[in-house]
């Protein structure tokens, strides 16, 4: 798995979440290489609503990542089911 560390990352910065892959997949063009992932995150604190302080939050956070940087990261889907906000997120990780 080449997303370990983005993974430990992200689960600091949301401990309370459960957090799984979806998938993970290679990701090449003509002059990077990295790793695209996509997550599920499921959070039950009822003061989270439906994704948008995540996505915020997300979108300025600087992930201070070994030999990997994160080009792209976003919210792709939020939902609530079940009293639980249930999120997509992908991401996009360059090798450094």
């Amino acid at each position: 798995m080449r997303a370990g560390s983005f993974l430990r990352a992200l689960r600091l910065l949301i401990p309370e979440a459960d957090i799984n892959i979806i998938h993970e997949r290679p990701w090449h063009s003509l002059t990077f290489g990295g790793t695209q992932i996509c997550i599920s995150v499921t959070m039950t604190n009822a003061e989270t609503t439906c994704g948008l302080p995540l996505s915020a939050m997300l979108a300025e956070h600087e992930f201070c990542l070994p030999r990997q940087i994160v080009a792209d990261i976003a919210v792709t889907q939020a939902v609530v089911a079940d009293g639980a906000n249930c999120l997509i997120i992908d991401a996009l990780l360059l090798d450094d």
